[in-house]
């Protein structure tokens, strides 16, 4: 039991000394705990990513139609697509 609180003991003060050399070192702190993410969020990312870029290319192209032109009445309008003015 004495060997398990002298661990212990052991393990607090070298975190604080980890610590201390982070408050001093701010680099030394990202180095230390920079992860890279799993391949598992990675390829998740991806997944999202590219299903994102497909429905924005695909939102446009699939609008109902618009039953209606530029110039429904018998009055001018101002676009271009008019020709009756």
């Amino acid at each position: 039991m004495m060997e398990s609180f002298a661990l212990a003991k052991a393990l607090e003060i070298k975190i604080r000394a980890r610590e201390e050399q982070w408050r001093r070192n701010e680099d030394l702190f990202y180095l230390d705990n920079a992860r890279d993410p799993s391949p598992f969020f990675q390829w998740l990312g991806r997944m999202f990513a590219a299903t994102r870029s497909h429905s924005k290319a695909t939102k446009k192209a699939d609008r109902p139609e618009i039953r209606r032109s530029a110039c429904d009445g018998n009055n001018s309008c101002g676009q271009a697509a008019c020709s009756r003015m």
